[in-house]
């Protein structure tokens, strides 16, 4: 069924009959038709798997395209909120204003409290006796004298 002939010097096998029987006799010739080591024959079944998962419609393409569409989304989100904040956001400048007015109330109701505890030391002295302090039939001491 097959024909030796010789090319540069090399026997080669010619196949009458099919093209398999020829590859198949050029590996016998030529020494490859070696087991493939355990690390080939997983990276094969490994590409393979993700030849047929990260195709267009398949479960796991999808779900790649998904995260990935949710990345650039939030992506812009973030950024959209970023610019509102940097230019449109004046709420700071008016919380900073209130926290100025209630600081501005705060001073003055203290003077206020101030002034009226003034007010109440002035009446309790104009109303100050001191011969109500000394003991009755004896001299006013002079540490109570006004």
């Amino acid at each position: 069924q097959a024909v030796a002939s010789t090319k540069r010097g090399k026997p080669v096998l010619c196949a009458l009959v099919g093209g398999s029987s020829l590859a198949m006799a050029s590996k016998q010739v030529e020494g490859s038709a070696a087991k493939p080591s355990f690390f080939a024959r997983v990276g094969a079944s490994l590409a393979t798997t993700a030849r047929n998962n990260l195709r267009p419609g398949a479960g796991l393409y999808s779900l790649g395209f998904g995260v990935a569409a949710g990345v650039a989304i939030s992506g812009v989100v973030y950024a959209g909120r970023t610019l509102s904040v940097m230019l449109f956001d004046h709420e700071y400048y008016k919380l900073q204003s209130r926290k100025r007015y209630y600081e501005k109330q705060l001073i003055f109701s203290r003077e206020q409290e101030e002034t009226q505890a003034a007010h109440y030391l002035a009446s309790m002295a104009s109303e100050y006796d001191p011969a109500a302090t000394r003991m009755p039939f004896k001299p006013l001491d002079a540490k109570y004298r006004f």
